[in-house]
């Protein structure tokens, strides 16, 4: 298969962005090296979509010179959020009759103009299809994709995707024309986007490529693990809830997980104490009604953190929380799994210390094996009524952090 895909017609490379004037010239001219390669005779087009910001993404942007065609699209940043922004790339797309989308992210600052080619090149066809990024990634990061969305994607669609949630996508007309009929919650929205776009794929039966693309650098997202996978975990659930059950074929073998880099970068101290505290004051407030929906809490030991959640523990609590969804348990299921996620990654950087990668990622893909195997034996099935018709930004705990609220759009 060539590198390069050959094809013309309109090409769009999105670059979704809030504040990131910082990285966001680098992405444009990786971006716009690419098209020039990938799609010499094309009509190429790199569109940014910003909401909200006020650093001077935008001017930067415009000021960068691009052989391709440059758009701009904003939309406010109050109530909205990087889904916002990729909706707002989807709908242009279709507007400018794309016959391709490529997604990158405005924070990365190890964009490559080959990462272009491959992904187009991956949803080549009619039908619809998706390409996700495998990348090599800090041992210390990932962990929403290496502990929520990968191994329950696997649990209930019965697909392991190494990196449902990374970032870097291409879809092409086809998908792009599906997609716009799905119901989009209102945390899809914000960072529940990606798993939203994987997970749709999935429940659908489409082709989801996996596109090897090398190291990925970028801003490490730890200081967002109590919101950002309250989000994700949203956006899944609203996604699992249109499925009729987790009665799937054994998980699909994925290729050899190449997924931890070499280098590595302990989260600040300072963070990991304020986050620690504010899970072990959530659970102790909880602690009941987390002990009722997650059975398998109820043995876990303590450590110095809070709780010890080991690898073969983790794949009986990702369980309950599918058995508590499939309950009606929506919201508790989603925010009581924060908290336990929070004490299983920490546990997870213990259980790694002294591992190289290679066996880091032996590790997670027994998690996400197992994982799949104890979703399918609780045989769940769902009722898509029961799911919440809003979302609120505050963090789990219940404390507002941004009193903005959103509900789904009309």
């Amino acid at each position: 298969m060539p590198m390069w895909t050959s094809g013309t017609g309109t090409t769009v490379v999105g670059i979704p962005a809030r504040d990131e004037a910082s990285t966001v010239a680098a992405v444009a001219r990786a971006a716009d090296a690419g098209l020039s390669r990938a799609f010499p005779g094309g009509a190429n087009v790199v569109l940014l979509a910003d909401n909200g910001s006020t650093d001077g993404t935008v001017e930067r942007f415009l000021d960068t010179d691009l052989r391709a065609r440059q758009v701009v699209v904003r939309s406010s940043g109050i109530g909205t959020g990087k889904g916002t922004n990729v909706f707002a790339i989807a709908d242009r797309a279709l507007e400018l009759d794309a016959e391709r989308v490529v997604l990158l992210d405005a924070d990365v600052r190890s964009t490559e103009p080959e990462w272009i080619g491959r992904l187009a090149d991956a949803v080549d066809g009619p039908e619809p299809a998706i390409a996700v990024p495998v990348y090599r990634r800090d041992r210390y990061e990932a962990n929403t994709t290496n502990h929520l969305a990968g191994p329950l994607l696997a649990g209930v669609f019965g697909a392991r995707v190494q990196q449902p949630i990374g970032g870097e996508f291409a879809v092409n007309r086809a998908f792009l024309e599906r997609a716009a009929t799905w119901h989009r919650p209102a945390s899809s929205y914000l960072y529940g986007v990606d798993v939203w776009l994987t997970g749709n794929a999935l429940r659908e039966g489409m082709r989801v490529v996996e596109v090897p693309l090398g190291r990925k650098l970028h801003n490490s997202p730890f200081p967002k693990i109590l919101r950002l996978p309250q989000q994700v975990l949203d956006s899944l659930f609203h996604v699992v809830l249109r499925t009729s059950g987790t009665a799937v074929p054994d998980v699909r073998a994925a290729a050899v997980r190449e997924a931890v880099d070499g280098a590595a970068v302990p989260q600040d101290p300072a963070v990991v104490a304020s986050v620690t505290s504010s899970v072990a004051a959530y659970l102790a407030a909880h602690r009941a009604d987390v002990h009722r929906l997650f059975p398998t809490a109820r043995l876990l030991a303590p450590a110095p953190w809070g709780l010890r959640i080991a690898t073969d523990d983790w794949p009986h609590l990702l369980a309950d929380a599918v058995q508590a969804l499939g309950d009606g348990e929506f919201e508790a299921a989603r925010d009581h799994l924060v908290a336990l996620y929070v004490n299983r990654v920490l546990t997870f950087w213990d259980e790694i210390e002294g591992l190289d990668g290679s066996e880091i990622d032996a590790l997670l893909d027994r998690q996400t094996a197992r994982t799949a195997h104890a979703v399918r034996r609780r045989g769940v099935t769902f009722d898509p009524t029961c799911a919440p018709t809003g979302f609120s930004t505050a963090h789990w705990d219940g404390h507002d952090v941004d009193p903005v609220r959103h509900s789904v759009p009309a």
